[in-house]
């Protein structure tokens, strides 16, 4: 039996609404996402709500043992578009009809949010009653009040249209976020599982969570985050330093693990790390951003005791540019050889599959792949992990096709010619289906659903990727789903992307007038 700290208990009869907060993917992996911790910690606040967690493959819940049919509303995490088939299994399990038409008064209401619900909910509208997008604080209490004065929400639908940042399937919705992060939703008491078991412990290790900033306006032009959660919003040093010894008084953990879409950017990084390492908190980061790695930030990782850093080049030099990621061969070496001085390794993240990479672009990053590893101390400090790259909705590669063909041939081409064993390429079967379910249109319930029922034929995802043909005159799925980036504005990017031209960071040049912060 899992032994969990700072787990909610309430009475369930003393409540008027039993929330169920669902995570479609392993225990593990739940208890990483930051969203998750803020979603039980903020609606467990309410004197009125008990939120209690369920995980795949379960349809009970973590608190209680309770099965979701007995909830009121079920809510889902989209975080990965592959996550869809296990909602489906989810709700079967709870005895809950799959489709939102099947449902009858009694069952749960089904909500679903995250960065797939925000981007793109088209696809899943078959199965869920109703979508939040943007960041769920700013958005559940006024559906929460609503909810409380329906006798029957699913067929009330249309009351919650006036709230900023709900989609009901086919209405227009803007994006609703956090202004400030200072007075945001922090959880301190996170939940901390007791255990050696490497099926339960997050990706962090034992480790608590601290947010220090939301967005970011580096401009990737692939970037779906980047696009969705402008503009880059920050935590003040003061408030960090606060949450972090609470988090330790609560939790018992020495460790943090710094949480944001560009951790490096964050304007005091270094003066962050060294309070933390002066509080005696060990540290570690996901992914960082090599434009703004400074040597401090380095040192202050390596005596936290971090082993590996994750960086990510992307490509060569020329298509970065086209990415919109401002990051030279110089830089990018200075930065590895920040790392390995301290005895650390480098994970690095490349792409496969760029708009018009050529047989020469990957001759080009695979002996850029070999002189980096020529200044690791030793070989096996080097690890990699290759991608196709998936267009995703409101990004500039949203009209763009994915070319399975094309990347098949590139991912056969590293295998013969990297001539290293220490590296990981994305399955392309699950890549391609990723980015269907990615850009689909609400026409792929029916597909999702066979899917879900049984194996089908990759030739059937195929036929139905035929059908989505978009240019920049097209009509896309998700036309009705504002997030604060106007189209105009994508479109030039996506223009510039294919002329190599960059457009340069906000924040340092100026306002572009994409529409995020108006």
């Amino acid at each position: 039996m899992l032994i969990e700290h700072n787990v909610v208990q309430k009475d369930p009869r003393k409540v008027d609404v039993r929330f169920a907060s669902c995570y479609p993917n392993l225990y593990k992996t739940a208890m990483s996402s930051l969203g998750y911790h803020i979603i039980y910690d903020f609606l467990n606040s309410r004197e009125d709500v008990y939120c209690e967690r369920v995980v795949y493959p379960y349809h009970k819940s973590l608190e209680s043992n309770t099965p979701l049919k007995n909830f009121d509303i079920i809510s889902f995490s989209l975080q990965y578009e592959q996550d869809y088939f296990n909602v489906l299994s989810m709700l079967n399990k709870g005895n809950i009809p799959i489709k939102c038409g099947d449902r009858a008064s009694r069952d749960p209401f089904v909500i679903a949010g995250g960065p797939c619900a925000t981007a793109n909910p088209l696809p899943m509208t078959k199965f869920v009653d109703l979508f939040i997008v943007g960041e769920a604080e700013v958005i559940l209490d006024e559906v929460l009040d609503v909810y409380m004065e329906l006798d029957d929400p699913r067929k009330n639908i249309e009351a919650f249209m006036d709230i900023k940042g709900v989609y009901v399937p086919d209405n227009p919705v803007k994006r609703n976020i956090v202004k400030d992060v200072d007075d945001a939703c922090h959880p301190v008491r996170q939940v901390v599982p007791e255990t050696s078991d490497k099926r339960f412990i997050p990706a962090f290790g034992h480790a608590f969570l601290l947010e220090v900033s939301r967005g970011c306006t580096r401009g990737c032009r692939f970037c779906m985050s980047g696009y969705l959660y402008r503009p880059r919003r920050e935590t003040s040093l003061k408030k960090l330093l606060k949450i972090a010894e609470k988090g330790r008084n609560a939790t018992g953990l020495n460790k943090i693990a710094l949480i944001g879409a560009a951790v490096s950017d964050y304007s005091k990084i270094d003066e962050l790390c060294e309070n933390l390492l002066e509080m005696d908190f060990n540290l570690t980061t996901p992914s960082l951003r090599i434009e703004t790695v400074t040597e401090k930030l380095i040192d202050s990782l390596g005596k936290s005791g971090l082993k590996t850093v994750t960086l990510a080049p992307e490509s060569t030099c020329l298509i970065r540019r086209s990415l919109n990621k401002d990051i030279s061969d110089d830089k990018l070496f200075n930065v590895s050889k920040m790392v390995f001085d301290k005895n650390m390794n480098i994970k690095y993240y490349f792409l496969i599959g760029t708009p018009h990479e050529s047989l020469e672009d990957l001759k080009e990053m695979l002996e850029l792949i070999n002189n980096l590893r020529k200044i690791a101390p030793k070989k096996n400090m080097v690890k990699l992990s290759f991608n196709p790259l998936i267009p995703k909705p409101h990004t500039p590669l949203q009209w763009e096709k994915f070319n399975y063909d094309d990347v098949k041939s590139k991912i056969s081409f590293i295998n013969k010619n990297l001539g290293y064993k220490s590296f990981k390429i994305e399955n392309l079967k699950g890549a391609f289906i990723q980015y269907i379910l990615s850009v689909g249109s609400s026409k792929l319930g029916n597909l999702i659903e066979k899917s879900w029922q049984s194996r089908i034929n990759l030739k059937e995802w195929e036929k139905h990727e035929k059908t989505m043909m978009y240019s920049l005159e097209s009509e896309l799925p998700w036309k009705n789903i504002d997030v604060g980036v106007n189209n105009e504005f994508i479109k030039k990017e996506y223009k510039k992307m294919f002329k190599g031209e960059m457009t340069g960071w906000c924040e340092e040049y100026g306002c572009y007038k994409c529409g995020s912060c108006i």
